[in-house]
């Protein structure tokens, strides 16, 4: 396969997880065409930051079996048939944790966790790690129309190692949910991490962020050069695009750091 249909959904939610999904379901389905992949932000369930309360957000998030939250998503997925990346807010045994979780849904209705957020968001005077208990390592490669897709959020692109792991596990679409609080000049730095994070790793870098008052918007594309092929601007919108993975394969081969790396670090471990 040498392309994927990746649909975004950048839009601004509540603090509400059902009028959330209600309002992604709608959005999507009135724009869905052909998307192998749909693609929701991070908080789009709900958002910690606002809520500003860990206990509460612990009342409000679900575990992923009998989540009323996810049954919204699998009657979506079983009317477009395709799958569909959600953030979740996963209810763990350890109140007030929870954990920050992309889920992926399909149309046979199953949902099935690929990463749990590793580098919490405390900066900028905010401490997602009151909210949070920290994934522990990669997630799991997905195969979507034959690609592999890998998975982070949102403050995880802050640290290059978990984008060259995923290159080295053979990664060729690299998936971002985000909540890129606005800020001073955080638009400029969200673009110029992701042209960074796609071109050093050779892989289209997909960025889904929200929207809204506290939240930058300008999702978009970044392909293998580091170019931004699509940008969202800052209106709610559900847009899809075309991935061509023959850019990966060109990207790879004229400037080969993944397997030039590869070859480095082999020499280094041994000796």
């Amino acid at each position: 396969m040498d392309e994927i249909v990746v649909g975004l959904t950048q839009a601004a939610y509540s603090v509400n997880p059902i009028e959330n999904a209600e309002k992604s379901y709608k959005l999507i389905k009135k724009y869905y065409r052909e998307a192998d992949i749909v693609v929701l932000p991070e908080y789009s369930m709900l958002n910690p930051l606002e809520v500003k309360d860990p206990a509460r957000v612990y009342e409000l998030s679900e575990y992923l079996a009998n989540s009323r939250y996810l049954s919204y998503f699998f009657k979506l997925a079983s009317e477009i048939d395709a799958y569909i990346l959600l953030h979740f807010i996963e209810r763990t045994d350890k109140p007030p944790l929870t954990k920050s979780t992309s889920v992926i849904v399909t149309s046979k209705g199953e949902a099935f966790p690929v990463y749990n957020k590793m580098h919490l968001f405390d900066a900028y005077g905010y401490r997602e790690s009151d909210y949070f208990e920290p994934g522990r390592g990669p997630g799991k490669l997905t195969s979507i129309s034959g690609v592999e897709v890998a998975f982070a959020i949102c403050y995880d692109i802050r640290f290059p190692e978990l984008f060259r792991v995923y290159a080295h596990m053979g990664a060729k679409v690299i998936i971002l949910q985000s909540g890129w609080v606005k800020g001073p000049l955080k638009e400029e730095i969200l673009d110029k991490l992701a042209s960074v994070r796609a071109h050093e790793n050779g892989v289209y870098l997909v960025v889904v962020n929200q929207t809204g008052g506290m939240f930058t918007g300008r999702s978009g594309v970044f392909n293998p050069w580091g170019y931004k092929e699509l940008d969202l601007g800052f209106e709610e919108k559900y847009i899809e695009y075309t991935l061509n993975l023959e850019n990966v394969v060109k990207a790879r081969e004229t400037v080969p750091v993944i397997r030039q790396a590869s070859e480095k670090w082999e020499v280094k471990l041994k000796s």
